[in-house]
């Protein structure tokens, strides 16, 4: 695609923004992003479906972020593949609100002619968890089967290097812009994934990994697949918001038992008895996709992975994954960009430790998140004082259950809007 097209393309997905509702219905009126850049504002102001934030947006045709991009991307070898472009996913193209450019480290994969099944799962996995996550992997990528993941610590880390010690193919799609490793810990394990298969984003290269952009980058994941994966995930875990998303796309949705004692099975076991299929190994995946399928499976790869010696911990070693089994807590797993502060006795910014953020752009992102939430969210949200915490009990208003509120809260807090604090206390972030 010629760099003048692109040049159009990033400049749309900057105005309307990731996870955009008004970008399908832009594609049915306008055959290209350039018609759009064209509209006088007058014209823009007359289009009937759109907010007035993105007909001001669109009044802006400055391209200078356009260009600069551009010259970012080449120079650090990061390829932009738009919704005009051929490699373009087709799965991505059927859902509601799909990413609009796509950004690349590594070979963009045919996602069109192969199967690709997502893999998710609790950041504070069990041992049961990591070695399952592992064995499905590990198979899945002897079998020649190209594996997604959010390159999130525990189950998506421990699933990407399952992939990658088989010598498959697998994918991570990041919340965040491809210039920044996150979480840092992954920074062998990203290298490795660009080098054999990709790292991919809808987030410019320079985005820092907002909370808020998690939940939006999840729809990607499963919308890649034809088939998500559940192996670990407590009630409220960002792995039930893909596999949610898995449902509302029409993809098979699979899970992994677990002990009912285990807060990390609730998530599984409880998708499984609304209709998930079980899975013990790649095998209960795989035959799913036999008839479609069947004959690109590296029969003979699997055979001799089921029958092979699969060390988890040596792999993860291998990809510089040294996180002891529990991890971190969900609450604390996906933090926002905080601003930079000084290190004590020093006038120099610790960069390692934190992410500059400009307040402006803090804001401005919250404002999108906030306006996209449903109408009882956004309810929920609205009660909430900007100055203290108050208690889930607090908000129970208008006839809603306890359960609801609490979901509610918790997708707030997923989003990055709001922080929950002992004793069941919320604020807003």
């Amino acid at each position: 695609m010629k760099n003048e097209d692109t040049l159009y393309w990033i400049w749309l997905a900057e105005k309307c923004g990731t996870a955009s509702k008004y970008f399908n219905g832009l594609m049915e009126k306008y055959e290209n992003p350039f018609d759009i850049y064209l509209l006088e504002e007058s014209e823009i102001e007359q289009f009937d479906g759109l907010s007035k934030k993105l007909k001001d947006r669109l009044c802006e045709k400055d391209l200078n972020f356009c260009y600069e991009l551009l010259r970012h991307c080449k120079q650090e070898h990061i390829d932009i593949i738009t919704y005009a472009d051929k490699r373009y996913p087709v799965r991505l193209r059927e859902l509601r609100e799909p990413p609009i450019v796509l950004y690349c480290k590594g070979h963009f994969p045919d996602f069109n002619s192969r199967l690709c099944v997502g893999i998710v799962g609790t950041r504070k996995m069990s041992e049961y968890g990591k070695q399952s996550a592992y064995k499905i992997a590990y198979e899945l990528g002897a079998a020649d089967v190209l594996t997604v993941s959010g390159m999130a610590k525990g189950i998506d880390g421990v699933s990407a290097s399952g992939a990658l010690a088989a010598g498959g193919e697998t994918v991570a799609v990041l919340g965040c812009g491809l210039d920044t490793v996150y979480p840092k810990e992954h920074k062998t394990l990203m290298g490795e994934i660009a080098r054999h298969g990709a790292v991919i984003s809808e987030y410019p290269p320079k985005e820092p990994p907002y909370g808020y952009n998690f939940p939006k980058r999840n729809r990607i994941i499963s919308g890649l697949c034809q088939g998500v994966l559940v192996v670990e995930a407590s009630v409220g875990s960002g792995a039930l918001i893909t596999a949610k998303d898995a449902v509302a796309q029409g993809r098979e949705l699979f899970a992994v038992p677990g002990k009912i004692s285990d807060a990390g099975a609730e998530g599984p076991n409880d998708l499984i008895k609304n209709g998930a299929f079980p899975v013990h190994s790649a095998k209960d995946i795989l035959k799913h996709y036999e008839f479609l399928y069947g004959d690109e499976y590296n029969v003979k790869g699997l055979e001799r992975a089921r029958r092979s010696e699969r060390n988890a911990d040596r792999a993860m070693e291998r990809y510089g994954l040294f996180y002891a089994v529990g991890g971190e807590s969900e609450e604390d797993a996906v933090p926002e960009a905080r601003p930079a502060r000084k290190k004590k006795n020093e006038g120099k910014v610790n960069e390692e430790a934190v992410t500059p953020v400009a307040d402006a752009s803090r804001e401005e992102s919250v404002s999108s998140v906030v306006e996209e939430l449903d109408g009882v969210t956004r309810r929920i949200y609205d009660s909430i004082p900007i100055d203290k915490a108050i208690s889930a009990d607090s908000v129970l208003c208008g006839g809603l259950t306890t359960a609801y509120v609490i979901t509610a809260l918790t997708m707030l807090e997923i989003y990055g809007l709001v922080s929950s604090l002992p004793g069941g206390m919320y604020i807003r972030k």
